[in-house]
């Protein structure tokens, strides 16, 4: 008796559905190629509803480690194109920029983080900075210490092969401890490394883009906000190149505040949320141009890798958080 394949894939959903697992086709699961899109990505959240988008998105318009906030310079940005051309020279370079940047740039509490005063936000000024959770993060402030605590430490065993807490320092800002010092050093001057041999490289597996949301201002303008991949992101985005991939997974708009988890919490009011989503909008043409070093190429065409293929650093962390989705 000839058995339709149809069923048969019927009976494997369900089988699987019936141990706790879904099956989803790659052609479901693979991004949406819209990186020939120009305008506000808003609009095509619409005509592919529930898919991820993969864009390419400006550089200048994002933002994640050691990118924000964006009044601030960015430290990686002459660093990582010397790096790249001075193989053997990779770490101490980083760690040169990267002790400057810890120093510097060192927020007492959350409040400050996002550069809010004490009286717009009591509630943030008493968390700590590492904490810092953004208005629109769907995480409880219990969750969001869990996931922050897991994922630092898992990020530092990758390193040292051994346990270190955020007790040793938060990768988006100082203080930092010598180790947690030698873990960022490291795991910047190893992706330097890859690309340095393979060029800058993506896949449509699950780490294979950096992954972000974009927030969407009524006027049309648009950023976008790491939430996974953020040494990719703080490395590619040094390089001098006007545009990089991105997949979005989420969109957050500016007149929907009141129903941003920070703000329904009571966390944030509504005028702190919506300081922190317009900062996200600052437009300094000196600033973008001191972000923006000149291009630098690696010397060979990068090539497409294989499925699940990845940079030292893609096993990205899980955790959503952008510079301070942190994470």
């Amino acid at each position: 008796m000839r058995v339709e394949p149809l069923l048969i894939k019927h009976w494997l959903i369900r089988k699987g559905e019936k141990c706790g697992f879904h099956l989803l086709s790659m052609k479901r699961f693979r991004p949406v190629d819209a990186r020939s899109h120009e305008g506000n990505p808003l609009a095509l959240s619409y005509r592919h509803p529930g898919r991820r988008l993969l864009l390419d998105a400006p550089v200048a318009w994002g933002f994640g480690l050691f990118n924000f906030p964006f009044g601030r310079p960015r430290p990686l940005a002459g660093v990582i194109p010397r790096a790249l051309a001075n193989p053997g020279q990779e770490r101490a370079l980083i760690r040169e920029a990267l002790v400057a940047f810890y120093q510097a740039w060192q927020p007492r509490s959350a409040a400050e983080f996002f550069g809010l005063d004490r009286c717009e936000s009591e509630a943030l000024d008493a968390l700590p900075t590492w904490l810092s959770p953004w208005p629109w993060d769907p995480l409880t402030l219990e969750q969001k210490r869990i996931q922050r605590r897991r994922a630092e430490e898992r990020e530092n065993a990758r390193v040292l092969g051994k346990e270190l807490g955020l007790e040793a320092g938060w990768k988006f800002c100082g203080p930092v401890s010598e180790l947690k010092l030698h873990v960022e050093v490291e795991r910047l001057a190893r992706l330097v490394e890859s690309i340095r041999t393979h060029g800058v490289r993506r896949h449509d597996g699950t780490d294979g883009d950096i992954r972000a949301l974009v927030l969407s201002h009524p006027d049309g303008r648009w950023r976008w906000q790491v939430l996974v991949g953020q040494h990719r992101y703080a490395v590619i985005s040094a390089l001098g190149q006007e545009r990089i991939a991105i997949r979005v997974e989420q969109f957050v708009r500016r007149q929907e505040v009141m129903l941003w988890p920070g703000v329904a919490s009571g966390l944030f009011t509504p005028s702190a949320a919506l300081k922190v989503f317009d900062d996200c909008f600052i437009e300094d043409d000196c600033f973008i141009e001191k972000s923006q070093p000149e291009a630098v190429t690696t010397g060979q065409e990068p090539r497409e890798p294989n499925q699940g293929e990845s940079h030292d650093e893609l096993e990205a962390s899980s955790e959503q958080v952008g510079p301070g989705t942190p994470g």
